[in-house]
């Protein structure tokens, strides 16, 4: 029997409703699902409620980072960090003893207290297969714990970043979450990167007088209020002489490489006599307006045009970058004034 219009038009109605319902229960589903996975909808996320307060408490962090992939044929090593506070300032315990740097810890510290949770990407038993899936297991995370005395106070596994956020878990939650604020190169330095680089410091107007010796003589500059005069004394020379063509601005260049000396590296497998310092090739001499000075002697060529460099009477062995050590090793031109080209006499 044919269909007449009334049923064909009940029965599309009728399939327009299943329809309907099936897409709405799709939409209520997908909105449920956006809800759950969204920072605002997702209201049993932990909090981390970490104060910058709360850091000055913190006593001791420790640092893992897995081993990297191995280049030039270096074997992959992972790495341990561990600085203690002692005091008012930082040191590094693991895994050398050395003088932290102080900046660079404070840097991490303000990263820790500025950390938010974003969403959570898995919890219960999905959270383990989600450890590998996310690089979150004790062998791909960089593991970073946090005490206060004998204490732990937090300990974070960092994994996977990416345009969704940096991946972590941690102690006390259930689950992998994504984080804002997280700066990885705060919590991924080498060891060169927790220690302190400085060399010495003083105050530029401070300056009374620069000795500078090597192999092609002995420079004394000496200042008068605002004004510097310069000596020079070639190697073989019997006395000094007044520095032909001085430009005092040298000086002030040479001061402000020297007035904050950072080392750009470290010698600590190193003995003087390996390094040229056992008989120095140049010697950087300054002295202050209250007597005290600060001198620097210098070795042979390191890494790239960096210099060893050691400050007398201590164990230490830096490198030096070229922007400094150059002044230490530098002929007569390099504190003369520039001549023009019209006064060469050989054009």
């Amino acid at each position: 029997m044919a269909m007449t219009a009334d049923k064909k038009l009940y029965l599309s109605l009728a399939v327009l409703a299943v329809l309907g319902g099936a897409l709405y229960y799709q939409n209520q589903s997908a909105a449920a699902d956006r809800k759950a996975h969204s920072y605002e909808g997702m209201t049993n996320l932990p909090s981390l409620s970490i104060t910058e307060e709360d850091t000055k408490a913190l006593t001791r962090i420790v640092i893992e980072q897995p081993a990297k992939e191995a280049k030039d044929g270096e074997e992959a090593k992972a790495t341990k960090h561990v600085l203690v506070k002692e005091g008012d300032e930082w040191r590094l315990e693991e895994p050398l003893k050395a003088r932290g740097n102080q900046a660079n810890v404070e840097s991490l510290l303000k990263n820790l207290a500025g950390m938010k949770v974003k969403e959570r990407l898995s919890s219960g038993a999905d959270a383990q297969a989600a450890f590998a899936q996310y690089d979150l297991t004790d062998d791909k995370a960089v593991h970073a714990t946090f005490f206060a005395g004998d204490e732990k106070k937090y300990e974070f596994w960092f994994g996977k970043g990416g345009g969704r956020g940096q991946t972590a878990r941690w102690d006390g939650a259930d689950g992998v979450f994504v984080v804002d604020g997280y700066s990885s190169f705060l919590y991924t330095r080498d060891t060169k990167g927790w220690r302190d680089l400085s060399i010495f410091k003083f105050e530029q107007d401070d300056v009374v007088a620069v000795t500078i010796e090597n192999e092609h003589g002995s420079y004394q500059f000496d200042k008068d209020g605002d004004e510097w005069s310069a000596k020079f004394k070639k190697a073989k020379a019997p006395v000094a002489a007044k520095l032909k063509d001085f430009e005092q601005s040298k000086i002030d260049d040479m001061l402000r490489a020297y007035k904050s000396l950072n080392a750009s590296g470290f010698g600590d497998d190193k003995k003087p006599a390996e390094v040229g310092l056992d008989e120095p090739l140049a010697t950087v001499l300054i002295r202050l307006d209250d007597g005290a000075q600060r001198k620097l002697i210098f070795g042979s060529n390191a890494e790239g045009s960096s210099r060893w460099a050691q400050v007398p009477e201590k164990e230490q062995i830096y490198t030096v970058s070229s922007w400094a050590a150059d002044w230490a090793f530098a002929e007569e031109s390099k504190f003369q004034k520039a001549k023009d080209a019209d006064d060469d006499p050989h054009p």
